[in-house]
């Protein structure tokens, strides 16, 4: 399938953007189809919750499935208007921790529901994950993933434009030389309080488990990566699974993303 890209928009995309967007639809295409296994999804309705620029729910459309994507941000839900505006995705900005804000847009439950990335920003997560099972039907999925706690760049350091900002586990620092290093390296003072919001609504392997288990999902799939799948996209590298996987310890260090794939049962 070509990843496609809209053409005479009339406002300016960046190319960071679009290259966001590429990504997202070659997500969909080499990777997530395949990892879920569902063949025909054909008037299932899916629902992608953090959905930036909505190319993932690009690549479900034109698999025949029913697509809505939720989005808080304002940069990344005008970004996800201005690519799609000519299809029929269902595009709407909310907070799944806050019911009202999405509750009229939402009339019927969903077969799939996607969360790539996003987990580890929310602050509340059992508030998320509750009212994501109960967004989805007796038997829909849940697709997720994250990069948990202790791994390299759990932190999101990687978005630091300085080299020297990139360094791997540089995040496990306390915060008060976190931030100092940061400062002294020339980081923004808005981008160090993304950093550290980042750092602090990070979640382990562990307290992961505990938590969708806690809530009601079936477990059917917990993959641990140490090339995680978007790398083959970003960097060209292939994927590879944690070889550390079953250590103690090693698995949340060396797990550079995590995946599940989650269920609600059937009533």
């Amino acid at each position: 399938m070509d990843i496609s890209i809209p053409t005479q928009m009339a406002d300016p995309i960046t190319d960071r953007c679009l290259r966001c967007y590429r990504e997202q639809q070659w997500y969909g295409e080499n990777f997530l189809f395949d990892f879920i296994g569902d063949t025909d999804v054909s008037d299932k309705r899916v629902l992608e919750i953090g959905c930036a620029e909505a190319g993932l729910l690009k690549f479900y459309q034109k698999k025949g499935a029913i697509c809505s994507g939720m989005e808080l941000s304002d940069i990344r839900f005008k970004n996800a208007l201005l690519l799609n505006k000519s299809d029929s995705l269902h595009l709407f900005q909310a907070n799944i921790c806050q019911q009202d804000s999405y509750v009229n847009e939402i009339p019927d439950k969903y077969d799939m529901i996607v969360l790539r990335d996003v987990i580890e920003h929310i602050g509340d997560k059992k508030t998320a994950l509750t009212n994501i099972f109960n967004l989805l039907k007796p038997d829909g999925k849940l697709f997720m993933s994250f990069p948990p706690k202790y791994c390299a760049y759990a932190g999101h350091q990687q978005t630091i434009p300085k080299f020297i900002g990139k360094l791997p586990y540089l995040h496990l620092l306390p915060n008060f030389l976190y931030k100092m290093y940061m400062g002294l390296i020339g980081v923004a003072d808005r981008k160090i309080n993304y950093l550290i919001s980042t750092k602090e609504t990070r979640i382990s392997i562990r307290q992961m488990r505990k938590l969708v288990y806690s809530i009601g999902f079936n477990v059917k799939t917990e993959s641990h990566w140490f090339l995680r799948p978007a790398y083959s996209f970003r960097f060209g590298l292939p994927k590879m699974r944690n070889p550390f996987s079953l250590i103690f310890g090693l698995d949340e260090i060396f797990s550079n993303g995590v995946i599940y794939l989650l269920e609600r049962p059937k009533l």
